[in-house]
């Protein structure tokens, strides 16, 4: 599912020392679609100088780019001025930029805690994990979304991650796909 709308940072909104769950890609990883296989959860904190940093030891992750002019800028934003101290290796772009993704899916409580992102992660499905986070990112859009409705989201993801694989792609691709 390719579209081509507008494409931002979603970790921008969050302030220093906040966490958050990214979706990442290894750099030699990209290509036109996000498949699940590339895709890598890190649960990640802001840190002062706007980079993300993994909760769990905080290395390096990637830059938070405030703004960009193009798509190119945003992608190459992400791994400009990387610490010296840092290993290519874990270096990530992140899969979370289209414009539909809030910041209210991937800020997190705590390091540990459980959002939207980490929810949709975390199903055993072969169905895009990155197409069903772009649609329940462009449900949330609606001027009618609450704090109730993001709640109910995640139960409903919780109700698909005890389904068995094929009964929770069958209702992701009926009800959300």
């Amino acid at each position: 599912m390719q579209d081509n709308s507008a494409m931002f940072d979603s970790f921008r909104d969050l302030d220093a020392g906040e966490h958050g769950a990214d979706v990442g890609v290894h750099p030699d990883d990209i290509d036109s679609t996000f498949r699940n296989e590339d895709l890598r959860l890190v649960r990640v904190y802001r840190d002062d100088q706007g980079d993300l940093r993994r909760a769990d030891g905080g290395g390096f992750v990637r830059n938070v780019v405030e703004d960009a002019g193009s798509d190119e800028e945003l992608v190459d934003g992400m791994l400009r001025d990387v610490p010296p101290e840092s290993t290519g290796d874990d270096h990530l772009l992140s899969a979370l930029v289209h414009e539909a993704i809030p910041a209210s899916f991937v800020r997190l409580d705590e390091p540990s805690g459980e959002n939207v992102v980490t929810r949709v992660m975390a199903l055993d499905v072969r169905t895009s994990k990155y197409d069903l986070l772009r649609v329940l990112g462009d449900a949330s859009k609606h001027e009618d979304f609450t704090r109730d409705d993001l709640a109910k989201m995640e139960q409903a993801l919780e109700t698909l991650a005890e389904m068995d694989r094929e009964q929770a792609e069958r209702v992701i691709e009926q009800r959300f796909l």
